[in-house]
């Protein structure tokens, strides 16, 4: 037995993952007690006051609570101050238009102002998917990709860590299928969670098992690009010279460019355009084996 648990914390320690986050991949390697303030700045999600009848400032505002606290407290702040964050104003027109559930704020309580109410001090805001909702069951996280190199798979590739929180968890997988709406380019999706900063709220579950280990799953209910959604330049890629009978083709990389795919055609396209859902444009390019359009549904604010 000792021979055993000997070569199981060898085999923990060459793929660079502590026992306690293999053991409970939600376990919590530390956190932080503190609650919304003037003083440090927290992560906050928002809803607009539109039920309370009663004279601005009193009411009109905004109500802002912590993300992932053991409760929910809100405080009602009469509006927003962007004088700390780099937001443009069409980029705070993004924040204030942003629908309920679709916006996680960084920032802090500000100082009471001479009409007795404080605002909220802005420093990063996250847009999420328009007509997507996270639950109450879900917690919110920032993920990047994990340093490790593991001796046998399934191997845990990245890592989130808890908002508010020193929290962290390996996992094996993404999956940002419940937050995507009709021809979402989950692929893209994926890419701005993993490499351009974008927060999850979602759960962990258990996915396909490989060699008798559970993956675990970050499943996302909601994702939140951050504002701005910075992407590089498309450039202008050289564009072949096709063939009597075939057309140029194109497909689209994880930052949602349109490159050059060499040239096709000639093949049975079915005509069937997706119908995209309230708050996002409908995009196509000429592309697979056939030459067939193809289709995505981003976000409309991307645009704006």
């Amino acid at each position: 037995m000792r021979t055993l648990l000997s070569l199981t914390v060898l085999l923990l320690t060459a793929c660079g993952v502590s026992q306690a986050e293999l053991n409970d991949p939600g376990s919590e390697l530390g956190s932080d007690e503190g609650e919304l303030s003037a003083s440090s700045r927290s992560y906050v999600v928002l809803r607009h006051d539109t039920m309370r009848r009663c004279p601005w400032p009193r009411c009109g505002g905004v109500f802002v609570h912590d993300v992932n606290r053991a409760s929910v407290r809100e405080t009602y702040v009469y509006g927003l101050d962007f004088s700390t964050s780099t937001l443009t104003e069409e980029q705070q027109v993004q924040v204030m238009s942003a629908g309920a559930s679709e916006m996680v704020l960084h920032g802090k309580l500000g100082p009471v102002e001479t009409n007795g109410f404080r605002r909220f001090q802005v420093t990063t805001a996250w847009r999420g998917m328009p007509g997507v909702k996270f639950t109450t069951a879900d917690s919110f996280y920032r993920v990047a990709p994990a340093s490790i190199q593991c001796l046998v798979a399934p191997c845990p590739s990245l890592r989130a860590t808890k908002l508010n929180s020193t929290s962290t968890t390996l996992h094996h997988d993404l999956d940002v299928g419940r937050a995507s709406m009709t021809a979402v380019d989950q692929n893209w999706l994926t890419f701005r969670v993993t490499d351009k900063d974008a927060l999850v709220a979602g759960r962990f579950v258990e996915g396909a098992t490989v060699n008798g280990t559970k993956e675990q799953v970050l499943d996302a209910s909601q994702v939140f690009l951050k504002i701005p959604d910075m992407t590089q330049s498309c450039g202008r890629p050289a564009i072949a010279r096709c063939p009597d009978g075939k057309v140029n083709l194109w497909t689209r990389d994880e930052n949602r460019c349109t490159m050059p795919a060499g040239c096709g055609g000639g093949g049975a396209c079915a005509a069937v355009v997706p119908a995209c859902a309230e708050g996002y444009t409908l995009m196509s390019w000429t592309g697979g084996p056939f030459g067939c359009t193809q289709y995505a549904c981003d976000p409309a604010f991307l645009f704006e």
